[in-house]
């Protein structure tokens, strides 16, 4: 079910908005709609990223963990 938002906007934040708008020619609603998605998107992605270097990071270093207990890696330095 759609929700109401009530947005107080900065007269130059508006003004650029309205421009682009136009230029569209969007209806205000579906322009905002469409940015605040384009924006979610953006941000979901450069959080999956953060945790995925997270994860890798986390990955490599039991790697190299498990290595250095086998023996499987010999002269390996302390830090990498």
């Amino acid at each position: 079910m759609p929700k109401a938002l009530s947005l107080k906007l900065d007269e130059s934040t508006y003004e650029q908005a309205e421009k682009i708008r136009k230029r569209l020619k969007l209806p205000r609603n579906t322009y905002i709609r469409k940015a605040l998605s384009h924006y979610n998107a953006l941000y979901a992605r450069k959080f999956l990223e953060r945790e995925y270097r997270k994860s890798s990071r986390r990955l490599g270093a039991a790697h190299l963990e498990y290595l250095r207990e086998t023996e499987l890696l010999e002269d390996l330095p302390e830090k990498l």
